[in-house]
């Protein structure tokens, strides 16, 4: 009964954004408790400490799309939108030179891949950072970038994962209609 009831929600979630939840039904195929236990993590992944939406999800697109899972990539983005985050803005972040992106998803971008990286500039990507959003706002964009990588490298590990090739061939060509402002 547990297994129903969690495929259902896990279903919904992949209705409503057209995001492939096989992974997830695959989990709790295998272990009902522990898929819970992977759908605890959800309210973490998605608090933003108070961080504004382009910035958090400037960090969390950067951290997705460095973990390489085109599915999750474009997911983040259509959260991203969804939070009302300029598309244009996201392909300014991911397609032009980062200048052209706002400058918050700017700073936000630079301390993600200097967390990534383990970079030099951590420390002052860190201060730039608290001294913008303040203590919870650097919390929002730890979390952001850890959200941005928890779900691919799991959905990989259980041999889900796929490149993100189609999804940046996809920000490349404006479509019709979009909200691309």
């Amino acid at each position: 009964m547990i297994g129903r009831i969690l495929k259902r929600q896990v279903a919904g979630f992949g209705d409503r954004y057209g995001y492939d939840v096989g992974y997830l039904r695959d989990l709790v195929d295998a272990d009902p408790t522990g898929a819970v236990k992977t759908l605890l993590i959800g309210p973490f992944t998605r608090h933003r400490f108070g961080l504004p939406a382009a910035p958090y999800f400037a960090a969390k697109i950067i951290a997705t799309r460095r973990a390489d899972c085109g599915a999750c990539l474009k997911l983040a983005i259509d959260m991203a939108v969804e939070a009302e985050v300029p598309l244009t803005a996201i392909r300014q972040l991911l397609l032009g030179p980062g200048a052209e992106a706002p400058p918050d998803m700017q700073l936000a971008a630079r301390y993600a891949h200097a967390v990534l990286d383990n970079d030099s500039a951590l420390p002052a990507a860190v201060e730039a950072s608290r001294r913008r959003w303040g203590k919870r706002g650097l919390a929002g964009l730890a979390a952001a970038v850890t959200a941005g990588q928890l779900y691919p490298v799991f959905k990989r590990g259980l041999g889900h994962g796929t490149s993100c090739t189609p999804v940046m061939e996809w920000l490349r060509v404006p479509a019709e209609g979009s909200r691309d402002s």
